[in-house]
């Protein structure tokens, strides 16, 4: 099973909302998470939490636990999806949390 994203873990993939007419490779971090659930120090990350490109961009995380919930909403986990500006997977994690399915 997967190991849970938090606030400050990273995604890697696409931005495409440069004014170049293809989508650029980029990365970057989640900076929304639970108000109250931590997970080793930092806020979980959750369905439609906002993460935010190098370049400023924003998107939200779209696939998450089907199991496992923080305030009625699904922890993101390594390999969940981030669509919006940003489009790609979470690539880090809380190694000691472990999400379910």
């Amino acid at each position: 099973m997967p190991q849970s994203a938090r606030i400050l873990d990273q995604w890697t993939g696409i931005c495409c909302c440069h004014n170049n007419p293809t989508c650029i490779s980029m990365g970057g971090y989640i900076i929304g998470g639970s108000p109250n659930v931590i997970s080793t120090s930092q806020k979980q990350g959750r369905l439609l939490d906002t993460t935010i490109g190098f370049c400023g961009h924003t998107g939200i995380i779209i696939s998450v636990s089907s199991t496992v919930n923080a305030n009625s909403l699904g922890d993101a986990r390594i390999g969940d999806a981030v669509t919006g500006c940003n489009i790609g997977t979470i690539i880090t994690g809380n190694p000691t949390h472990i999400v379910g399915g």
